[in-house]
């Protein structure tokens, strides 16, 4: 009697733990976060704390780290809140330069000097400006 008890609730117990596994691809997929990897210009590590500030400011990034050297953001965040989008965004609305949006002329000026940066001629000509639609 005891050990068909133990079988019985050792058999719940597996049940159990395997019906979170259970489920569409698609729920699963929600859960996924994104990634992302683009350009953000900066010079220095007072850059590098207000560029992984920006990007975590934005609801549903879990990890953000930029690399000064290659100049790079590496994100992670959930997909079903934010974008790549609205990520570059809030780095642009800071100071910096992104792959396709750019800080104003305002901000830019008002950087630390430690922190200007030059600034790409070709994302200048070819990027907007973060706040335009």
């Amino acid at each position: 009697m005891r050990s068909g008890m133990i079988s019985l609730v050792s058999l719940l117990f597996v049940v159990f733990i395997s019906l979170p596994t259970f489920g569409s691809e698609e729920s699963k997929k929600e859960a996924t976060p994104g990634e992302a990897e683009f350009t953000v210009l900066g010079m220095c590590g007072m850059c590098k704390d207000r560029i992984e500030r920006a990007a975590y400011s934005v609801r549903g990034v879990r990890f953000a780290q930029w690399d000064q050297e290659e100049q790079l953001l590496s994100v992670r965040y959930r997909p079903n809140r934010t974008n790549q989008e609205e990520i570059e965004r809030a780095v642009a609305k800071v100071g910096h330069d992104t792959e396709n949006f750019l800080t104003d002329e305002e901000t830019y000026k008002n950087l630390h000097h430690c922190c200007v940066y030059p600034r790409d001629p070709e994302m200048l000509k070819n990027n907007k400006v973060h706040n335009e639609p």
